[in-house]
């Protein structure tokens, strides 16, 4: 079994100035419906701490990504892949996860106030100590016997 704590290769970080332009490839890709830009794929990089606040990443893939403490704060998250991704102590406030998968995440200590988790998949994913998050969102998500809840 994977170690869900381990970061990811740290080859694969990014500057404040790369992750800007990618953000606005990925926003023009969303805006041009592919025509232009270039969808947003940071699988399994190394984005501790990054700050993403009202990022917009629908539909980006993020599989596998290190982003332990990371400040997506009214992030667009809509349709992400995030299977698998450490996002241990980020702050989620806000955040828009709707149809987002988040299977075998680590979320442990995420702040989740006030996140929309409409359909968000959470089979297998670790929400110990987990802030902010309402049985009313969890109702709207998809959790499994492996899911582990806070306590």
């Amino acid at each position: 079994m994977k170690n869900i704590d381990s970061p990811a290769s740290k080859e694969n970080t990014l500057s404040a100035s790369e992750i800007k332009i990618i953000l606005s490839n990925h926003k023009t890709w969303l805006e041009t419906n592919g025509r232009e830009g270039k969808q947003a794929n940071l699988k399994d990089y190394h984005l501790k701490g990054a700050v993403m606040i009202g990022a917009g990443l629908k539909d980006a893939n993020l599989e596998g990504a290190y982003l332990y403490g990371a400040y997506l704060k009214n992030a667009n998250l809509e349709n992400c892949n995030l299977r698998g991704a450490n996002l241990r102590g980020a702050n989620l406030r806000w955040a828009n996860l709707k149809n987002a998968d988040l299977k075998n995440a680590n979320l442990v200590r995420a702040d989740f106030m006030q996140a929309e988790l409409k359909n968000t998949r959470l089979e297998g994913a670790n929400l110990k100590m987990a802030e902010g998050l309402k049985s009313e969102q969890l109702a709207e998500a998809s959790i499994d016997e492996q899911t582990i809840l806070p306590t």
